[in-house]
């Protein structure tokens, strides 16, 4: 079946597919390629954007605190290497101190709060500086982590005034011992100094922090709870605080990839790029985090364009594809249009040599028009042949026809005239020429069989004996047995053996009824009763063409079809069925009028 289908594809077609393909697929397999390698290309480089932009956040953020702490350490040693008490306690009290820590917080600022807290071996404490009461909590919990730790805390703080982030930091600068005894033991707890302040964390402000998209990151503890987030989405931050990245920094995996993490936000599975970096200096995470829609934004456009431009490659490649196709295939078109033309029997037709493309195809074209000289010239021959042959047939049957008539003198001319009403009736049946054609030499033929009925029978004056008339009757078997061995007059046999057969049954050799007679021995039948009235016969003498038709109407239903007399009617009154002068004259001074029995049994 798909060999079939190929077969009839058209010479354009398959010129435009082969023209077209090695245009466009090479162009379509390499721009897939390289879409491919440009989204992981820029995905890539989106994950290292991401992680880039977070490290450097962090980075400053790390920075900026441990700068604040070795500020804070180096102000705290520098108190207690000051000449003065060796009690610590003594030396936070002093003025001097109040004045310095003014001055480094001038310096080293901006600070939300500053203060020095000193405490002696007996827990007794005291403190010079400024404190904020809106985060007194976050400056005492980051103080007694300081003091339980040994070492530097920070606890995040967000002030109440504009959700501002903070942060609080306590840094224990010395411990102070006495004297020991002689024996090694400690004698006395030792004195204790811790730096405190407050650090505002002024996220996306100039001169802070300012490279990080606000929208893009929140902070986690160590533990991997929310410290503070930018006006990003709730539902997004809800499900990374829940998610595995998360989680492993709460386990204290402080290492991360960035990565696509498949979050479930309302019921919907969003796909979102993320990566938690940890910041060094407190141990928190800032978790930077981006839609993989908005970060692959690039990709999305990359794919139009790709798809765009492949559009716009095939279609200039298919307008090419089809100039081409045009361009080559037209001059073998028109050998085609040409070829069928012939087929259908136009041997007059040529091809145009001009204007064809190549010197291939204007050979081709050269030797087709020559074939087709060569085939005009045999089917000219041919025809001529056939007519030769259909001219010796036509005048061997007619031949044969006038030599069965000349046995009877007065039946001379009898078929020939038989077979010209017989063409009329036809043409007026509607039948097509070749079936006119068929009935007109069946006509000629159709009293063949008289060849084999004796002279005294066919020339005998007056009525027919029975037994003569029983003779009669077998010419149109005669001549039917005749005809048969002939293979070109077999389709005039049933005209031959069935002329005389009835309407209604009652004719000869078969009695056959209605249309169980072919309608060409019907055709023949109402032709051979009009010239036997019109005619001359030992038995009668000619009636006029008006008593014949009168007398084939009354006839009608009963021995002819009435379809076929109304032919042979509308013929006659278009004057193709018509009578020789002297025979008309004849019939016109006739006196006599024959029998209807003598005039049918012509």
């Amino acid at each position: 079946m798909v060999g079939r289908r190929l077969r009839r594809l058209k010479l354009r077609h398959m010129l435009f597919v082969l023209l077209l393909l090695p245009g466009i697929l090479p162009l379509l397999f390499s721009s897939m390629h390289l879409l491919r390698r440009n989204q992981e290309i820029v995905k890539s480089q989106q994950q290292e954007i991401l992680a880039n932009t977070a490290q450097n956040f962090v980075g400053q953020l790390s920075d900026d605190l441990a700068r604040r702490r070795v500020a804070l350490e180096e102000f705290g040693y520098g108190i207690l290497a000051a000449p003065g008490s060796s009690s610590v306690l003594e030396r936070v009290s002093e003025p001097w101190v109040a004045e310095q820590l003014g001055r480094f917080s001038t310096d080293q600022g901006p600070f939300l709060a500053l203060s020095a807290y000193a405490e002696n071996r007996q827990g007794i404490g005291g403190s010079q500086g400024n404190f904020n009461a809106q985060v007194d909590q976050a400056l005492v919990e980051a103080f007694d982590t300081a003091l339980r730790l040994g070492r530097p805390a920070y606890t995040f703080a967000m002030l109440s005034a504009g959700d501002q982030p903070a942060v609080a930091v306590a840094v224990p600068v010395e411990k102070t011992r006495p004297p020991t005894s002689g024996d090694g033991s400690d004698q006395e707890p030792p004195e204790i100094l811790v730096m405190q302040t407050l650090l505002p964390l002024e996220f996306g402000r100039p001169g802070s922090y300012e490279s990080f998209e606000l929208e893009e990151f929140f902070m986690v503890d160590a533990d991997g709870s929310l410290l503070w987030s930018a006006d990003g989405s709730p539902d997004i931050e809800r499900a990374l605080l829940e998610s595995q990245m998360v989680s492993d920094f709460g386990r204290g995996m402080k290492f991360s990839v960035t990565q696509e993490y498949p979050l479930e936000v309302r019921g919907k599975t969003q796909a979102t790029l993320a990566r938690i970096v940890p910041v060094q200096e407190t141990g928190w995470g800032v978790v930077a985090h981006k839609p993989a829609s908005q970060a692959f934004e690039l990709v999305r456009q990359m794919v139009i364009d790709v798809i765009l431009w492949s559009i716009t490659a095939v279609v200039l490649a298919a307008f090419i594809a089809a100039l081409a196709t045009r361009w080559f295939s037209r001059p073998i078109q028109r050998l085609a249009e040409t070829s069928h033309e012939i087929a259908a029997g136009k041997f007059d037709r040529r091809v145009p040599v001009e204007g064809l493309v190549t010197a291939e195809i204007a050979d081709m074209a050269t030797d087709f028009n020559r074939m087709s000289e060569y085939v005009e010239k045999y089917i000219e021959q041919l025809r001529r042949a056939a007519e030769a042959n259909r001219s010796l047939f036509i005048s061997s049957i007619r031949a044969f026809a006038a030599a069965i008539d000349a046995k009877d003198p007065y039946t001379r001319g009898h078929s020939e005239r038989v077979a010209a009403y017989s063409r009329s009736i036809a043409r007026y049946l509607g039948l097509p020429k070749d079936a006119q054609e068929k009935v007109w030499i069946s006509a000629v033929l159709h009293d063949v069989g008289k060849i084999g009925v004796q002279d005294s029978v066919l020339q005998k004056h007056g009525v027919l004996t029975p037994d003569e008339f029983e003779q009669m009757k077998l010419h149109p078997v005669i001549g039917a047995d005749i005809v048969e061995p002939i293979s070109a007059l077999k389709d005039m046999i049933p005209g031959i053996r069935w002329h005389h057969e009835a309407w209604n049954g009652t004719g000869y050799p078969d009695r056959l009824k209605g249309e169980q007679t072919p309608l060409m021995a019907r055709i023949i039948g109402v032709a051979d009763t009009f010239d036997a009235i019109t005619t001359n016969r030992p038995y009668q003498t000619a009636s006029s063409p008006e008593y014949a038709i009168e007398t084939i109407k009354k006839l009608t239903g009963t021995k002819f079809d009435a379809k076929v007399v109304t032919a042979f009617l509308l013929a006659w009154e278009a004057g193709h069925i018509q009578l020789d002068r002297q025979r008309a004259e004849r019939s016109t001074r006739s006196l006599h009028t024959p029998e209807t029995s003598h005039a049918v049994a012509g």
